[in-house]
């Protein structure tokens, strides 16, 4: 309520232009606010229309953006997929290819093998066959060995007793030093062919030394002198310079150290002519029961090549020889020569040049008799 007090007495005329007054400002006050109130409303109304436009906006993109990427998923799983059917394609062709090839190789070596297992049969064959023919010839020249030596046994015996008795009759030194090395010769043959039919007979028999007793110096020089005349006969000079005592006696086996000579000589001989030869023998005392000695025997002859020499003391080689030597031997001389001086518990050295010569030293340890 609104009263208007103006003196004594209130002038309604007054009051009512005061309230139409008031009512004017009232209603125009809160038309103003309505208005801003509307205004904010419509305003806010815009802003959010905005926002709807924006949002709607969006939504839009995004499901563009959701239409390009469901697009961009299924090229990439198309391309994944031909990708992936492409390689298991190739994987799929090697593996054939593989499968196919290890087919044909396992046929290839199959036939390969069938082959090469014909082919060691009918190498084996030939070998048995080989083997059976070697053993028969082996049978075939121990017999004749065997014959030989057998039958060698008698005429030597007989030549030995008219040596005798050509020897008791005759009062000539030199024809008598003649006989004596006949004689030698004789005994030495004789011995091997005693030794050969043994052989051929057992041949499973160990090689081992049968020692006698016997005068060194003697037994040397009676071996030189045996084989000199041998050695004339390719115009070969024969050198010999010996430092034994004249009276030592040994224990041990003459023979075999007669085989070594006889084989080293002959050699020497063989590959030599219109040469030299020369032994050079030397003993030396190890203790009061051995005694050492030591044989070179030297010549200028053909040599030997430095592949034949790293091969000399194999049984049966006998390297290459030259058309002008004569090969009268049967590849075992050097190779028994080693294996009769190891029995001897000594050794065996060659040194040769080729076109230069060759030179052959060994040793031999001996017992001595008190």
């Amino acid at each position: 309520m609104v009263t208007v007090k103006q003196g004594k007495v209130p002038v309604s005329r007054e009051i009512k232009a005061e309230v139409d007054s008031i009512m004017n400002q009232a209603t125009n006050h809160y038309t103003g606010q309505i208005r801003k109130i509307q205004v904010k409303v419509i305003e806010k109304h815009n802003n959010e229309g905005r926002f709807y436009r924006i949002f709607s906006k969006l939504l839009m993109y995004s499901n563009g953006l959701m239409n390009i990427y469901d697009v961009a998923i299924k090229e990439s799983k198309n391309d994944l997929q031909k990708e992936y059917d492409k390689h298991n394609s190739e994987s799929n062709r090697i593996r054939t290819y593989l499968i196919f090839g290890a087919i044909i190789l396992m046929f290839v070596v199959s036939i390969l093998i069938m082959f090469l297992t014909r082919i060691a049969f009918v190498y084996e064959k030939r070998l048995n066959s080989a083997n059976q023919q070697i053993r028969e010839n082996l049978n075939f020249k121990n017999r004749i060995l065997g014959m030989l030596s057998h039958e060698l046994r008698s005429p030597l015996k007989i030549i030995g007793l008219f040596i005798k008795r050509i020897n008791k009759k005759t009062d000539d030194d030199q024809i008598k030093e003649y006989l004596k090395s006949i004689s030698f010769t004789n005994d030495s043959l004789l011995i091997q062919a005693n030794q050969i039919l043994e052989y051929t007979r057992n041949q499973a028999v160990e090689n081992k030394l049968v020692p006698v007793a016997f005068n060194l110096q003697y037994e040397i020089t009676s071996i030189l002198t045996s084989i000199e005349p041998y050695i004339e006969t390719r115009n070969n000079k024969f050198v010999i310079h010996k430092n034994l005592d004249p009276d030592l006696s040994v224990y041990s086996d003459n023979k075999k150290i007669n085989q070594i000579f006889m084989n080293i000589l002959g050699n020497a001989n063989k590959f030599t002519e219109n040469g030299q030869i020369t032994v050079v023998v030397r003993t030396e005392r190890l203790d009061d029961n051995t005694v050492s000695m030591t044989t070179k025997i030297s010549d200028n002859g053909a040599g030997i090549s430095k592949h034949d020499l790293e091969r000399i003391f194999e049984p049966y080689y006998q390297g290459v020889l030259s058309e002008d030597v004569e090969n009268l031997g049967a590849g075992l001389g050097l190779s028994l020569c080693k294996e009769i001086v190891e029995l001897y518990s000594g050794h065996i050295e060659v040194e040769s040049e080729q076109g230069k010569g060759t030179t052959v030293t060994f040793t031999v340890n001996l017992n001595l008799i008190k």
